[in-house]
């Protein structure tokens, strides 16, 4: 399996949020090349104006227009059409930034508890909340034995996939970091299973209500998660740190800087979707499929998908984004639409003078962080337990500060 392939073969898991295809768009799901000459020049001068953020909607509904004249083989009517669309690229305004709401409120429904052989100081807890009339679930790892009085610090983790938590290969990761001294959270997020594997909870297979919605209603998941968090007695108040990776660490991106100043670190591997006008585009353009339900996603109004991609792009939204910032991305994979989005967004975050590292892991694949026993992951979490350790550092009892 190649490395390409791998990436594609989770994101067919991870961004899949209806079956249906905008009319018109049917042949791009198996084209890799645009074979008109003025529809190619249509896309390319849409490029820079979408990454830009700028409000296309004229010359976009006219792209749309055009193709499904082409696939109706009035080839001619296709092409004015684009020329026309071509003279609707002048004067663009800004597309608005998107307004978001408080982080909603939340408390937590506790439904089963688990020991873990190999971490016998850590308490794994299966947990129910609600969020925007939707019944969600999610795990919490407290330390065992915790002192009276005793506040830890919270880390929200956010997985891949949009398949549900990886538990069963990848637990032994989080329960290190209760051990260090954190409470951890992890939404399986709306649509989902709650894990990857068949896990029965009280004799059931649980799922998240609501549909996969590729970072939109995730980030509600994420922050309602935090606001019942912080109702526990043992964890910390308005604050917290992120960890995630691929759709999650966009979904947590989003929510982080959605939260403001109550978040306080924020570790991303390999970050899915960080600047969707570009994977958006990507599709126009029959590059690589990184964004397998983007022809459902387009079968809205225009009007829409533009404020839609706005909602969903931590690159637009970078200056909302107030504290210290790890960014891990595999190296095998250099080029795509990855490592170009990461490029985008660090340089509007260099633009709003926000701090930021950025690790580029040589020969990590888009997975790197799920295989903990090599090499690639095991020198990330070095880099990340003294980046955690000096941004957001874990709970010690007195006698060990």
């Amino acid at each position: 399996m190649t490395r390409l392939f791998a990436i594609a073969l989770l994101l067919a898991i991870a961004t899949f949020a209806g079956d249906t295809v905008r009319p018109g768009l049917e042949p791009l799901e198996t084209s890799y090349y645009i074979d008109n000459e003025t529809e190619e020049k249509l896309v390319e001068a849409l490029k820079q104006p979408l990454l830009d953020g700028l409000d296309v909607e004229a010359a976009l509904q006219d792209w749309f227009d055009g193709r499904l004249l082409h696939t109706q083989n009035k080839k001619k009517e296709a092409e004015e059409l684009w020329q026309k669309a071509l003279g609707k690229l002048k004067d663009l305004k800004p597309l608005p930034i998107p307004e978001w709401g408080p982080i909603p409120e939340a408390k937590f429904t506790m439904l089963q508890r688990f020991r873990l052989p190999e971490y016998p100081d850590v308490l794994l807890v299966v947990v129910q909340w609600e969020v925007d009339k939707l019944k969600q679930y999610g795990i919490l790892m407290v330390p065992i034995n915790t002192p009276k009085g005793t506040e830890y610090p919270l880390i929200l983790y956010c997985h891949g996939a949009a398949a549900g938590i990886p538990l069963s290969y990848f637990y032994g990761w989080l329960a290190d970091l209760a051990m260090q001294g954190y409470v951890v959270i992890g939404p399986a997020m709306r649509g989902e299973p709650l894990f990857q594997s068949p896990i029965r909870i009280n004799g059931e297979i649980l799922s998240c209500e609501g549909e996969i919605e590729n970072l939109d209603g995730e980030v509600n998941d994420c922050l309602s998660m935090i606001n019942a968090a912080w109702k526990l007695p043992f964890v910390r108040k308005n604050e917290f740190a992120m960890v995630g990776h691929s759709f999650g660490a966009g979904a947590g991106l989003l929510a982080a800087a959605r939260a403001n100043e109550h978040a306080k670190a924020v570790v991303s591997y390999d970050a899915w979707l960080v600047n969707p006008q570009r994977y958006y585009w990507d599709r126009m353009a029959r590059g690589a499929n990184n964004w397998l339900s983007w022809a459902d996603f387009c079968n809205q109004p225009v009007k829409n998908q533009l404020q839609g991609l706005m909602t969903r792009s931590i690159v637009h939204n970078a200056h909302k984004l107030k504290c210290p910032l790890l960014f891990f991305i595999g190296g095998a994979y250099e080029g795509s639409v990855f490592h170009k989005s990461h490029d985008d967004l660090h340089k509007n975050l260099k633009k709003h003078n926000i701090p930021y590292t950025y690790e580029i892991i040589e020969g990590g694949g888009h997975n790197f962080v799920l295989y903990t026993e090599y090499e690639e992951s095991k020198k990330a979490f070095k880099i990340q337990t003294e980046f955690l350790k000096k941004h957001y550092p874990p709970y010690k009892p007195k006698a060990e500060r």
